[in-house]
């Protein structure tokens, strides 16, 4: 899909590219939404890498559980409401785009790691039963929205930082004409690693073409992504008992690391047919390469079924989403649009010799192709009243052509369709308040990984279903000037819910033995305190539970949250003190295994340094406290637990001629 969502699309007036959002409508008060602008984005990314700096960010939003797991040959650990938490690579559950472009393929896996937050200007998250109208995402949607230069400038910036943190990055914006933009961004980040074997280079680049005239604008956006990376795996219980801080022997004995190429362009075309219609047209194409060196012993791999310890992944991707948006009278509005998706995964598998690449044992052809029709109707029947219904169709077919037979034929395809409806209505019971309820389905299906082996024989995994989940959400909202203060109570029932079935021969199997029920209360807050002073909250409580073991669902804190106090001077200096914290993080099914909660302080300022240049100093987990970042999930060795950095430092400067 593109950027712009299915969700109440339209808007009284026609929005500009750099600015249209998730819900494109001026209140939009149905939607369990939070925007972080690009003031705040920027201040994230300041002196940080870009892992790292999406991970702060996404913690300021509550329901959501973001994790830089500190080993960026993984993306963060995120999810929704406990939605995407069995990921134990990419980001399942939730739907990501950027400027038209998604960052999740037809099958439901997503990453990140190409995003540029500091080249954004607002970065939109929804949670809730909204969420189905994006196809297969039963946690939520997050968006990046790139800026519109206000004028032509040049800008350059230099980060050193702890554990060998190196960041050099350059931006240019030009105006060419008066109705047209161009920017271009890159960035290089270099770690050495605070852990043994964790090194890693991210060099990122993008070129952003915008027009507007009259009733029509264009984006044509261009992203790069290389990312060589060094993986020093998680730990046992054991290990982590002994020496938290310590890399997996395993790691350096297999040389276990992974490289990502990604190239991907867009397209979004929109254009006002009339005062009351309007078209919209995004397309786009990508490609990426993912090669991993695993640390599996070689008498593991010699097993007849065993895919290997090597993977290579040449993935072609891409996709078309029209849009037709109609209002036909001041009090309603109708959406109407189709979405298409393509993805072909040429997957191998070889055998690895302590981290030499020998001979092949996998070739095969993974494809998903989706085909989803989506309707939306808004209607305002007084200024105080808005209803908001919508309804999203799927078919989604997915096969795979084994060429690799030796151990047998896992070739197969498997069909999966529905629809998803939503409904959702506000009140605006007194000026600045707004009451919402919200009610929907939404279905999530299995990845191609998920459906590539079955537990007897060999072939496609065609047992393996849909999981379908009941979502409804009570939200209120009060604003006052710059006071916000938000509550959001919901309730979530998943039937077959999709986990691990067993694991063993190098070939995990997926299941849908699992029923779940998902319960909490979100709460956000925006609180000026005194002149120049201001706090910000977000704190979710969560209690997930698999209702056939009755276990909380593994890699769901019950209870996790952040809090910033900032302080904003006159002369552009600016200071700010945050906190990010969560309860113990269960890491299996079976409740053997959790990782001690607790919090991580984090301390930053800066300001203008001379008429061109600009300074800032961060400092990360500053009581230098011991625990884990994040876990793995059902790890199969039991390797669950991924430590967090000691405590560290960075300073940054930039230089923008006036």
């Amino acid at each position: 899909m593109s950027l712009i969502a299915t969700l109440a699309l339209a808007g009284a007036a026609a929005q500009q590219l750099d600015t249209v959002v998730l819900h494109g409508h001026a209140a939009a008060p149905v939607l369990a939404l939070e925007r972080l602008d690009a003031a705040t984005l920027a201040r994230d990314a300041d002196a940080q890498d870009p892992a790292q700096a999406l991970a702060r960010t996404l913690a300021r939003i509550p329901g959501i559980y973001a994790a830089n797991r500190g080993n960026d040959a993984q993306d963060l650990q995120l999810s929704s409401r406990g939605y995407g938490a069995r990921a134990s690579f990419g980001v399942r559950g939730l739907r990501l785009v950027a400027d038209g472009i998604p960052a999740s393929t037809p099958d439901g896996q997503g990453q990140l790691g190409h995003w540029l937050i500091a080249d954004a200007a607002s970065l939109e998250v929804l949670r809730g039963p909204f969420s189905a109208l994006y196809g297969s995402a039963s946690g939520g949607v997050v968006a990046l929205n790139s800026r519109w230069p206000a004028e032509a400038r040049t800008q350059a910036g230099f980060t050193l930082g702890a554990f060998g943190l190196r960041q050099i990055s350059a931006s240019v914006d030009r105006l060419p004409a008066e109705d047209q933009a161009l920017s271009l961004m890159a960035q290089v980040t270099q770690r050495d690693g605070w852990r043994a074997h964790s090194a890693s280079e991210r060099r990122l680049a993008q070129a952003r073409w915008q027009l507007r005239t009259p009733g029509q604008q264009l984006m044509l956006v261009a992203q790069l992504q290389s990312q060589p990376a060094d993986d020093p795996l998680g730990l046992t219980a054991e290990q982590f008992a002994a020496d938290p801080r310590q890399t997996a022997p395993q790691a350096t004995a297999f040389n276990t690391r992974k490289t990502a190429e990604q190239q991907q362009m867009g397209l979004r075309w929109q254009r006002d047919v009339s005062a009351a219609t309007r078209v919209q047209v995004a397309g786009w194409l990508g490609a990426r390469a993912v090669d991993q060196w695993q640390s599996i012993p070689a008498n593991v791999q010699t097993a007849p079924t065993h895919p290997g310890g090597v993977i290579e992944l040449r993935r072609r991707f891409g996709g078309v989403d029209a849009r037709l948006n109609w209002a036909p009278a001041a009090q309603h509005e109708l959406t109407l649009g189709w979405a298409f998706e393509a993805q072909r995964d040429a997957r191998r598998g070889y055998f690895s010799d302590a981290g030499v690449t020998g001979a092949l044992k996998r070739d095969e052809t993974n494809r998903a192709l989706s085909s989803e029709p989506y309707a939306q109707w808004r209607w305002t029947p007084t200024p105080d009243w808005e209803l908001l219904a919508g309804l999203r169709g799927s078919q989604l077919r997915m096969d795979s052509s084994d060429r690799y037979l030796a151990n047998g034929d896992d070739s197969g395809d498997r069909r999966f369709s529905g629809v998803q409806p939503v409904l959702g209505v506000a009140w605006r019971p007194a000026e600045g308040q707004v009451l919402r309820l919200a009610l929907g389905r939404a279905a999530e299906s299995p990845t191609l990984t998920e459906l590539a082996y079955r537990a007897q024989g060999t072939g496609f995994n065609t047992e393996l279903r849909q999981q379908r989940s009941k979502q409804v959400e009570l939200g209120w909202e009060a604003r006052d000037g710059e006071r916000r203060i938000a509550l959001t109570a919901f309730h979530a029932e998943t039937r077959d819910e999709i986990s691990v079935l067993q694991s063993s021969g190098g070939r995990t199997v997926f299941t849908n033995a699992a029923r779940t029920r998902r319960t909490g209360l979100e709460a956000a807050a925006s609180l000026p305190l005194a002149r120049d002073w201001a706090l910000d909250l977000a704190a979710t409580r969560l209690s997930t539970r698999v209702l056939t073991t009755g276990q909380p669902l593994p890699g769901v804190p019950a209870s996790y949250g952040s809090a910033e106090l900032r302080w904003q001077g006159e002369q552009g200096l600016d200071a700010s003190l945050s906190l990010q914290a969560r309860a113990r993080l269960p890491a299996d099914d079976v409740g053997t295994a959790s990782a001690a909660g607790g919090g991580l302080w984090g301390f930053s300022v800066g300001g203008p340094l001379a008429s061109n240049w600009r300074w800032r100093v961060r400092a990360d987990n500053l009581l230098d406290r011991v625990t884990a970042a994040s876990v793995i999930v059902n790890d199969a060795n039991r390797r669950f637990f991924e430590p967090a950095a000691p405590r560290g430092w960075s300073v940054s400067l930039s230089w923008q001629p006036r």
